[in-house]
């Protein structure tokens, strides 16, 4: 099924990255197994976290080749994680292949790990899409991240004063930004009116941003 031009129907809001089903266009995760309702857009990947306790990457796969899931992820880098980096950066190069394969763009999740990342990133050399998804660590790994093409997702740390994304947010061009809710009980109209505000721009404005650029990304849905 393929979206509409944006000239075609209401521009709506885009929740990129979230575990609970919401409302307009929203990407869920359903790496936990869940199914899917008709109709649903879905990402799914093995969470650096939960390596070992959650679907194995044939699965991952499999799901990408049924057109099950239209993003591949969330996958990356976790320092917290019990399972060391070699084994985790392994399993990464492994989703990024499944990305590539079948053109599906790549939500990351990535804890103190990101100068491992883009290694990955100068190795395989993707030409999908990647987003960072809940971005909130510094401005240094930002424009590094934001040379490389990535996409920034923000969500729900712009509630927090001391964050660093919201002090971030000026920096992230328009055309490199993503909004989502991910676990959080925000609902997505509140973490774009929680945006724009701080960006000092009319919600519209966003709306309108975050939607072409999903239409760019996920062209193929």
């Amino acid at each position: 099924m393929r979206m509409k031009s944006e000239g075609q129907e209401r521009v709506k809001y885009v929740d990129v990255h979230t575990h609970k089903r919401g409302k307009d266009i929203y990407l869920l995760d359903i790496s936990d197994g869940r199914l899917a309702e008709e109709g649903e857009l879905c990402s799914a990947g093995i969470h650096p976290m939960f390596i070992g306790t959650s679907e194995p990457v044939k699965r991952i796969e499999e799901w990408a080749e049924w057109k099950r899931i239209v993003a591949v992820g969330e996958a990356g880098f976790d320092r917290n994680s019990e399972t060391g980096i070699a084994a985790q950066t392994e399993l990464f190069e492994e989703e990024v292949r499944i990305s590539e394969t079948y053109k599906l763009p790549l939500i990351i999740h990535c804890v103190k790990a990101f100068p491992e990342l883009l290694a990955v990133y100068k190795k395989m050399r993707p030409r999908q899409a990647w987003i960072i998804h809940g971005y909130n660590n510094n401005r240094q790994i930002l424009d590094e991240l934001l040379k490389h093409g990535l996409y920034i997702s923000a969500g729900k740390k712009v509630f927090v004063e001391t964050s660093n994304i919201r002090q971030l947010l000026p920096f992230i061009p328009l055309e490199q930004l993503f909004i989502e809710t991910d676990d959080s009980d925000y609902t997505i109209e509140e973490v774009y009116a929680k945006v724009a505000d701080l960006l000092r721009i009319p919600l519209d404005m966003l709306i309108r941003y975050m939607y072409r650029n999903w239409l760019s990304v996920f062209s193929g849905v």
